[in-house]
């Protein structure tokens, strides 16, 4: 007996059919051991991965706080207005971040996950490590260009990857992995930014050159690791034995009823950008991106503005994002446990508003509160963001319609970074008023929009399960393209 047979009849499945339609269970012993192995040899390297970009990212907020908008002497009196240039920097970046979104995660599944990361990995190193060198502003501004480009198509592409490896129910907690990495960027940041501002005129260079520099070398040996070690899929990943892969194909015939081929379908595309699941969960996206890219470029500047000194200021951000990385990971496992997303995303945008109307409300002299603002904040943010981006990709089946789906929320939810890069110009009395003030408005819109996905998804579910045999039968063999599978399909159950 053969070991896919052996597999087979450890699953709780009453005949061949069943197996074919995905109706059985798969041996638990079994799936927790090959689930542990997935967690150890891709979310470690997906984790470093995202968090090299992240902190190639946002280390403009950390350089401008070691002193690059500050350079004075009369050979760099060219960077004299960089301070109010800072922001622009920082649009630019999502400038041609949205634009290749889509077409890198569209791409990632032709050119190979390995290769094609790999790539873009090796290309944002260059960039920031040219932003050591950089003479004027003009030079800036192209390296957040060519950098937005590169970083483009990282989130959406390590996001559908790991949707081919975990079921629907078991993405959250890894999807969170991504933005725990982003999290725990800001605190490594702050630690790196705080030793290596310590170079400054080792070999010629300030502080915040040397920041650009060792950051983009770190990179550049993360993207070398992953051409190596990134598995394309299942079939391939070197870690796992043929046992595992009768198993991996297993778990994927538990949705066999409404999975649609893998192959491009130009259907695929259209499908997804009639359906209103896809501007929902964009337009929830842009509104907790405003808080979230808001938060992570500026929260140096913003715990400055409180009256600490440069050095204190990297070294407060520390503990703010391994909070943020810890109270995540406890929500998305949760959320997984339970199949759910709404009753966490809905409170926590609440929790936000709440440290966004502190920021707001508090004396701009209490350094204590308005530390702790922060924390209230942050304890929502990346929840948010994250689960959000989870429930999109629940919410689609088939590869290329997932793809799509997650491109374009990525593309229209990154058009925050165009915002969030102006809100936060200068303080009114001592305080980003009109920053936070957006902020607050937009994580409340985003309540309401999680609130509406809730609904809208809620009302299928019961619709479908209300259906009649008959009915099912007949919309399964006779009714339209988008109703005979995908997530359309009288079968499919959107997790709430």
């Amino acid at each position: 007996m053969n070991k896919e047979m052996d597999i087979k009849l450890q699953a709780d499945a009453s005949s061949d059919h069943d197996v074919q339609m995905g109706n059985f269970t798969v041996d638990p012993a079994r799936e927790k051991r090959l689930l542990w192995k997935l967690d150890l040899c891709i979310c470690p390297l997906v984790m470093l991965i995202f968090l090299v970009a992240y902190l190639d990212r946002s280390n403009l907020g950390n350089a401008a706080v070691a002193g690059m908008p500050e350079v004075s002497s009369p050979s760099q009196l060219i960077f004299s207005s960089l301070l109010t240039t800072f922001q622009d920097a920082v649009s630019l970046f999502y400038a041609t971040y949205v634009f290749f979104e889509i077409p890198f995660s569209m791409l990632l599944k032709k050119l190979r996950p390995n290769r094609l990361i790999a790539a873009l990995i090796m290309g944002f190193s260059a960039s920031i490590i040219a932003a050591g060198f950089i003479k004027n502003v003009a030079g800036l501004y192209i390296t957040r260009l060519l950098l937005g480009v590169f970083e483009s198509g990282l989130f959406p592409c390590l996001t559908v990857l790991l949707t081919t490896f975990y079921k629907r129910e078991e993405q959250a907690q890894r999807i969170s992995y991504l933005f725990v990495s982003a999290a725990l960027s800001g605190g490594f940041g702050g630690l790196l930014a705080f030793g290596l501002i310590r170079l400054d005129g080792a070999s010629g260079l300030e502080g915040w050159r040397w920041l650009f520099i060792v950051e983009g070398l770190m990179t550049a040996v993360v993207g070398i690791a992953t051409f190596f070690l990134l598995p394309n899929d299942f079939e391939t990943a070197y870690f796992l034995n043929e046992e595992d892969r009768i198993l991996m194909r297993l778990r994927l015939q538990q949705s066999a009823r409404y999975v649609e081929t893998e192959e491009f379908d130009i259907k695929e595309v259209w499908k997804t950008l009639r359906d209103p699941k896809t501007w929902l969960t964009s337009f929830n996206q842009i509104c907790v991106n405003i808080c979230s890219f808001g938060f992570s470029t500026f929260l140096p500047t913003i715990i400055r503005g409180f009256g600490y000194d440069s050095v204190k200021t990297q070294l407060l951000t520390v503990p703010v994002y391994i909070w943020a990385s810890a109270f995540y990971l406890v929500i998305a496992n949760l959320s997984d446990r339970v199949r759910m997303r709404a009753a966490f995303i809905t409170p926590l945008c609440l929790v936000s508003a709440v440290g966004y109307a502190m920021l707001l409300g508090v004396d701009v002299h209490a350094r204590g509160p308005l530390y702790f603002a922060t924390y209230v904040c942050v304890t929502g943010i990346y929840a948010t963001v994250g689960l959000g981006v989870s429930w999109n990709a629940n919410s689609h089946s088939g590869y290329y319609k997932r793809a799509m789906a997650v491109g374009v929320q990525q593309s229209i939810g990154n058009c925050a970074g165009l915002i969030a890069g102006q809100i936060y110009k200068s303080e009114v009395n001592g305080r980003y008023l009109v920053g936070h003030s957006v902020s607050l408005a937009a994580i409340c819109l985003a309540f309401f929009g999680n609130a509406g996905m809730w609904a809208l998804l809620r009302y299928h579910n019961r619709r479908r399960s209300q259906m009649s045999p008959d009915e099912r039968d007949r919309i399964v063999n006779t009714g339209s393209y988008e109703k005979r599978g995908g997530d359309f399909h009288p079968d499919f159950r959107y997790i709430l």
